[in-house]
C-alpha cells in the first residue's frame, strides 16, 4: 500500500513539474513574441535580429519550400523594412507553445500585421497563422523556423 501512495505521489510531482514545465516554456515564447512586436514597433531592426537564431528556416506556405536565411540577412532586410514603413503587432488570445522532443518549442498562434508607408501613409494590413519554431542559443530561445499563413 505504501508504495501505491509512493507511486501516486511521485506521479503528482512529476506532472506538477511538467505543467510548469509548460506554463514556463509558453511564457517564454510569450516573451519572444512580445520582444519581436516591442522592437517591431519601434522600428529596431536590430533588436528584431537578435531574435533569430543564426540561420533561420523559412517555410513558403503556399509550396511547402525551405529557405535558408543568415541572421544577417534578416537584419539588413528588417532594416530596410522599416526604412520605409512603420508597423504594429497584435497577437490574438490562444497562442500554445509545446516542446518538441529535440529539444526545440513550437510556438503557433494568430496576429494581425500592419505596416505603414512613411511617405504615403497607406497601410496594408496582414491577418496570418504563424507556426514557428526556437531553439537554444546560448541560453536564450531564439527563432530558428518561421512559418506564417494567410488567414
Amino acid at each position: 500500500m505504501k508504495n501505491i501512495f509512493l507511486f501516486a505521489a511521485l506521479l503528482c510531482a512529476a506532472l506538477n513539474a511538467s505543467c510548469l514545465s509548460a506554463q514556463d516554456l509558453n511564457a517564454d515564447m510569450t516573451a519572444l513574441g512580445n520582444a519581436w512586436k516591442a522592437a517591431l514597433e519601434r522600428g529596431d531592426a536590430t533588436a528584431i535580429a537578435t531574435l533569430y537564431a543564426e540561420k533561420v528556416d523559412y517555410v513558403n506556405s503556399q509550396d511547402g519550400s525551405v529557405t535558408t536565411h543568415a541572421r544577417t540577412e534578416i537584419e539588413a532586410e528588417m532594416k530596410e523594412t522599416l526604412e520605409a514603413q512603420t508597423g504594429t503587432l497584435e497577437f490574438e488570445p490562444g497562442s500554445t507553445a509545446t516542446l518538441l522532443p529535440d529539444g526545440k518549442a513550437s510556438f503557433k498562434g494568430a496576429f494581425t500585421q500592419t505596416m505603414t508607408d512613411k511617405k504615403t501613409g497607406e497601410k496594408q494590413v496582414f491577418n496570418g497563422y504563424f507556426d514557428h519554431q526556437a531553439a537554444k542559443e546560448n541560453g536564450q530561445w531564439k527563432l530558428c523556423l518561421v512559418k506564417v499563413t494567410r488567414k
